[in-house]
């Protein structure tokens, strides 16, 4: 009854006004709702890509360490990197 009393004070272009507002409020609130939590999963994801590939550099540099003490070969000077 609340409703009805206040398109009752206000008048009946007011009060839809307000309830077409509240509907796109709800709309977007889920809209929004659902884009996060997809963006949550995709960090998610990244992060355990960046660990993938720091793992993997590692072991890179491992083996490039073994093959240069066995073949001999000076290890290369690391690239410095510019800024």
């Amino acid at each position: 009854m609340e409703i009805l009393q206040f398109i009752t004070d206000v008048g009946f272009p007011i009060g839809s006004s307000c309830l077409g507002m509240y509907f796109v409020f709800l709309t977007l609130k889920f809209l929004l709702d659902s884009v996060l939590e997809k963006i949550k999963s995709l960090i998610g994801i990244i992060k355990q890509l960046d660990k993938r590939v720091t793992g993997m550099s590692n072991d890179i540099l491992n083996i490039d360490n073994l093959v240069s003490q066995a073949l001999e070969i000076p290890p290369e000077k690391p690239i410095k990197k510019v800024e």
